[in-house]
């Protein structure tokens, strides 16, 4: 009888088994892409509210750097987005066409196709980038809020801006892409956390990191790095909300100066992934800046 039990009980286990993991590999959004110009666009979608909320992440970055994001504001009435700019992630690669001015008009173009207007827009680090050169051109949808996250306007050391890289810094950094991009770019993703990152996390955004072609992540860091977008703070006529970490707070301060209807906050304890580093914190405050009138 014993054995019959255990035998009955060890078919129930493997029964159940398949059925755990698709439950834990079940993600709380939907794959999607739409052909935008020239590439395909992916991204991920979740949510069904009347107000739209789109995510665009940074330098050789994916979607899925907003998983803290993309559950949270979808259970509070969003109907929220998150895409792979052209040449990352699962979006298609092309050998031109990689600058921020063109990922601008990507998204542009995405928004349209998608009939997604009067969206409030979330960019991070170059993801700031593509806003600002979104906002600057006149054919740009009016969104309805903004939300900067440490973003520079500038990549370049100049008087009286307060950040920025030497010419040597952006030659070492490339150099080390170079010799080494596997080590480098997880170097470069440990370095984004204040505290410190659970190893799986690092591999999965370093390996989504890596499919970006070598080319295109170069051309894009270039532009990052010589291009100077500290023209179209004034041109931000939207409320807009400027979120650094602690130790770029002169940044957000010089940023909030420049922008009208801006308003600054800092996150203490975080790093430049500030939304991974303290998810909680960030989502409350982008939460009340969107409820904002």
């Amino acid at each position: 009888m014993k054995k019959k039990l255990a035998r009955f009980a060890a078919g129930i286990l493997l029964l159940a088994s398949p059925l755990s993991l698709a439950a834990a590999d079940k993600k709380p959004w939907k794959d999607a892409s739409v052909q935008v110009g020239d590439i395909k666009i992916h991204y991920i979608e979740a949510g069904a509210g009347e107000r739209s909320l789109v995510f665009i992440p940074g330098w050789t970055m994916t979607a899925e750097i907003w998983k803290e994001q993309i559950p949270y504001f979808s259970a509070r009435g969003f109907h929220v987005y998150a895409i792979d700019p052209r040449s990352h992630g699962q979006t298609t690669k092309t050998e031109g066409g990689n600058t921020y001015q063109q990922q601008a008009a990507d998204l542009h173009a995405f928004l349209k196709t998608l009939k997604i207007e009067h969206a409030a827009l979330v960019g991070w680090s170059a993801g700031v980038t593509v806003l600002l050169e979104y906002v600057s051109s006149p054919d740009a949808l009016a969104p309805e809020k903004l939300v900067l996250v440490d973003g520079l306007p500038c990549g370049f050391k100049d008087t009286d801006y307060p950040s920025g890289m030497t010419l040597q810094q952006a030659r070492m950094f490339l150099s080390s892409l170079q010799e080494d991009r596997a080590k480098a770019t997880g170097q470069f993703v440990k370095s984004m956390f204040k505290s410190r990152p659970l190893e799986l996390l690092v591999k999965e955004i370093t390996d989504n990191s890596l499919k970006v072609p070598v080319g295109a992540s170069v051309s894009l860091f270039f532009d990052l790095y010589s291009g100077d977008r500290r023209p179209a703070l004034a041109r931000v006529s939207v409320p807009t909300l400027v979120v650094v970490p602690d130790e770029n707070r002169l940044l957000g301060e010089y940023m909030q100066s420049k922008i009208g209807r801006s308003k600054l906050e800092v996150i203490a304890e975080s790093g430049h992934a500030l939304f991974l580093d303290k998810p909680q914190t960030f989502n409350q405050m982008v939460e009340t800046f969107l409820g904002e009138n």
